[in-house]
């Protein structure tokens, strides 16, 4: 219901979060896998890639690839389009 409020009204009723020293994306690869963090490499925010082609370029197995990203699109750093292709989601 907070979400529907004007943004001004939402800063007055919600705390502000303080803002961590270290950059967003250096955050989020400290907690990623080896093959996770290959993925996000892989990965670029303005297009979008086909499972097939992470498969091919990570060297690693359907399912490992599968797998990591499944746990990448919990952490939120990654969506899926239709299709099975995934970009990065911006920090």
């Amino acid at each position: 219901m907070i979400e529907e409020l004007p943004t001004r009204v939402r800063a007055e009723l919600l705390p502000v979060e303080t803002a961590s020293q270290e950059e967003p994306t250096a955050r989020v690869t400290g907690e990623m896998s080896p093959a996770e963090r290959i993925l996000y490499g892989l990965l670029g925010t303005d297009e979008a890639r086909p499972i097939d082609d992470l498969v091919e370029l990570s060297g690693l197995g359907s399912s490992e690839v599968l797998a990591s990203l499944f746990d990448l699109e919990m952490k939120g750093v990654v969506r899926q389009l239709p299709g099975k292709q995934f970009p990065k989601v911006l920090l």
